[in-house]
Formats: C-alpha cells, sequence, structure tokens
C-alpha cells in the first residue's frame, strides 16, 4: 500500500482493492481541498484507479462550493486523465447523511452520472463493499479492462 501525507489528508493506494483511499484529517480551506483533490488525481493517475473512497468524516461539511467545483471542474479532469468511468464512494458524518437523505443537493455526491458512480455512506465496511461490488459492474469491467 502506497501512502501520501500532508497537513490536512492521508491519500493511499490499496492495489488489493485497486483504490485510491484520502482521508481528511481535519478542516479545509476551499483551496486546500482542491489542492487535495489534485494529489487524489496524480496517485489516481500513477496507478489507473477508477475506484476512489473519500473519506470526509474527520474533514466536516462537504460544502456546495466544493460540490460543484467537483462536478464542473474536478470529475471531467479526472474521467479524460484516469478512464472513462469513475466509482467515488463517500464516507459521510452522520449530518451530512441526514441532510443528503432531507434532500439537499450536493451534485457530486448525490446527481446520477453514466460517468462517475457515486455513493454515500457512513461506515467503511458498507462502501469498501459497493466499491468491490461496482467494480464487478460489467459495464464498468469493459470500459476499465479489470
Amino acid at each position: 500500500m502506497k501512502i501520501g501525507f500532508s497537513k490536512h489528508i492521508k491519500i493511499s493506494y490499496r492495489p488489493d482493492m485497486q483504490t485510491v483511499i484520502i482521508r481528511w484529517q481535519q478542516s479545509v480551506t476551499f483551496t486546500e481541498f482542491k489542492m487535495n483533490c489534485l494529489a487524489i488525481l496524480a496517485t489516481a493517475k500513477e496507478n489507473a484507479s477508477a475506484l476512489w473512497l473519500f473519506d470526509c468524516r474527520s474533514k466536516g461539511e462537504v460544502t456546495l462550493e466544493e460540490s460543484e467545483w467537483l462536478q464542473q471542474e474536478f470529475f471531467p479532469k479526472a474521467l479524460q486523465q484516469v478512464a472513462p468511468q469513475l466509482v467515488v464512494a463517500w464516507l459521510l458524518n452522520p449530518r451530512q447523511m441526514q441532510r443528503l437523505q432531507e434532500g439537499e443537493k450536493l451534485q457530486a455526491i448525490s446527481e446520477p452520472s453514466q460517468d462517475v458512480m457515486r455513493q454515500a455512506f457512513m461506515t467503511e465496511q458498507e462502501a469498501v463493499a459497493w466499491l468491490e461490488s461496482a467494480a464487478q459492474v460489467p459495464v464498468y469491467k469493459s470500459r476499465n479492462n479489470f
């Protein structure tokens, strides 16, 4: 497992899961969030990994600004540079999960897309199981040569 650290995040690549994992360890500014995501992209490109786990439980709320940037700029760039389809599991804190369930719109987490499969979870076990099952979807497998 390759691991990278910074002041705010821990990024690792799990070859057994073919998954890039990012764990925010504290709240970050929007600029820091964007820099963190570019580090994710570099790790994903290096490992040709289209499976990602974003652990935002210690980060705090995913903001509307962050969500819009992910949806409008980051995911399109990642689709061009990493793979034609991404699978992103989000680990959220209970408050954020409740807000999503109550209808809050955070496009990067909740908007359906055929190019970016995504799902929010409160436990890592559920997120990992979902990532493993998503990697077995025939369309995903054929597009990414798994």
